[in-house]
């Protein structure tokens, strides 16, 4: 068994203020994918929502981890570092989603739409990105991270829309059947995430994901409950709205509860071993290894 010298310990770098730019930024730019899949990239209602509240939850992300870097007007130094840095590539697409988005808002035209879509998604998957490159922590530095972070940042824009947008149109009336879909995808997501094969102390801190706490406000209130809300809306069309309503708030709860379980209980940096450190014990010696 490999010797630890020292310890795992919790991560320190980001705490609440990177959960709520990783949560409101995945919801923003997920809100607006979800509105342009639905409407084919029309100018719908759903779609002019979603050019609101899209890029301000994205730029509210933005602020709030500037904030908890402790220097905000250093901010514009992230983005001299695009060739080797996620961070600075997801500051960037998240800049020109923003861009993207009020041109649209102000002069409607689907080549914004056309542009602003695979930005957003590459902004979604640049925030994985950033935590899956962090190899000194084992909770994060795996390779389904970016599909986890595109599959939570779906469904809680999904949980946005539900919360604000108006039933009576098209686009906006498809949005339940998507919105449950998205929480099955999110469902199996994180499940497999919880799952994912690692080494004893990679089990002992994602396992973190089944405790009761965890299952309750994740994948109770998180999934299950917004799936029967759906289902009751589905049922009786009288209370869709106020089911899809509440159905949202569930969603966005569970995306946050496991977004700030994932930062900051999970964020444990890897124990310090004789082996990561290249150094033989003296019974390795005398075996010959």
């Amino acid at each position: 068994m490999d010797t630890e010298l020292l310890s795992p310990m919790k991560q320190t770098l980001w705490g609440r203020l990177a959960v709520v730019n990783f949560f409101l930024g995945g919801a923003g730019a997920g809100a607006y994918l979800v509105a342009v899949s639905l409407a084919g990239f029309s100018p719908t209602p759903l779609v002019r929502l979603a050019l609101i509240l899209g890029p301000l939850l994205v730029l509210a992300g933005f602020l709030s981890v500037a904030v908890e870097a402790g220097r905000p007007l250093r901010g514009p130094k992230v983005l001299r570092r695009v060739e080797t840095s996620w961070m600075s590539r997801e500051s960037w697409a998240g800049g020109a989603f923003i861009a993207l988005a009020a041109l649209d808002f102000v002069a409607p035209w689907v080549g914004w739409r056309l542009a602003a879509a695979p930005v957003a998604l590459l902004f979604v998957l640049a925030q994985g990105w950033v935590l899956s490159n962090c190899r000194g922590v084992l909770a994060w530095n795996v390779p389904i991270l970016p599909l986890l972070f595109l599959a939570s940042a779906l469904v809680s824009g999904a949980g946005v829309l539900s919360l604000a947008a108006p039933f009576g149109s098209g686009d906006a009336d498809r949005l339940p059947l998507a919105t449950a879909a998205l929480i099955l995808l999110s469902g199996f997501a994180w499940v497999a995430y919880s799952l994912w094969p690692g080494n004893r102390t990679f089990r002992q801190v994602v396992g973190g994901l089944r405790e009761d706490s965890a299952v309750l406000g994740i994948f109770v209130v998180g999934h299950l409950l917004p799936l029967a809300l759906l289902v009751l809306g589905r049922r009786s069309p009288a209370l869709a709205a106020a089911a899809a309503a509440l159905a949202g708030i569930g969603v966005l709860s569970g995306q946050l509860q496991a977004k700030a379980r994932l930062i900051l209980k999970m964020g444990v940096l890897r124990p310090i071993t004789i082996a990561s450190l290249g150094v033989r014990t003296t019974a390795e010696i005398a075996h010959g290894k």
